[in-house]
């Protein structure tokens, strides 16, 4: 287990909650996206048999494995490395995902339309670097989730409290 990385979830939550037009997503089994090292999969060896009487199989997860006391740090490391590696390309998708994630949810905002659409559009192609996909797109702004074609959802600014963000109301 590494160091917190990530900033913590109230500050996130009250960022977001400042912002006039927000957007959240989360990224497709992120855990799964991220390869262990070949000399570290030994560690994540699952022994497997399908009843009693038959014989032991060994198999050795090769992905990070969610539920493993690792499995935070190693996701929020490989992001915030890819920042590292591409921030001067993608400004606003760095910032973005270093200040706007919490683990896979990305929770993020801007008080024009267009500033989203910029970090929006950034944060999704910088992700993609990686094979990081976004889904599950909610939004207050109809515009904002036009060109995400997967199950989207548009929220009221004034009814916000009604909806499920990071499973909590």
């Amino acid at each position: 287990m590494g160091p917190t990385i990530q900033r913590n979830l109230i500050s996130i939550l009250i960022r977001f909650r400042l912002f006039t037009y927000v957007i959240t997503a989360d990224i497709i089994k992120m855990y799964r996206q991220i390869l262990v090292h070949p000399s570290q999969t030994r560690l994540q060896r699952i022994l497997w048999r399908d009843d009693l009487s038959a014989n032991v199989d060994t198999y050795e997860l090769t992905t990070v494995t969610y539920g493993t006391v690792s499995a935070l740090f190693l996701t929020t490391r490989c992001l915030k490395h890819l920042i590292e590696q591409h921030a001067h390309q993608f400004t606003r998708g760095s910032a973005c995902v270093l200040r706007d994630f919490y683990v896979d949810d990305m929770l993020t905002g801007a008080d024009t339309i267009d500033e989203l659409k910029l970090i929006r559009n950034e944060t999704i192609q910088l992700l993609k670097l990686r094979a990081f996909e976004l889904s599950k797109w909610t939004s207050n702004c109809p515009e904002l989730l036009e060109d995400n074609c997967d199950r989207v959802s548009v929220i009221i600014r004034n009814n916000f409290a009604d909806s499920c963000i990071l499973g909590m109301q």
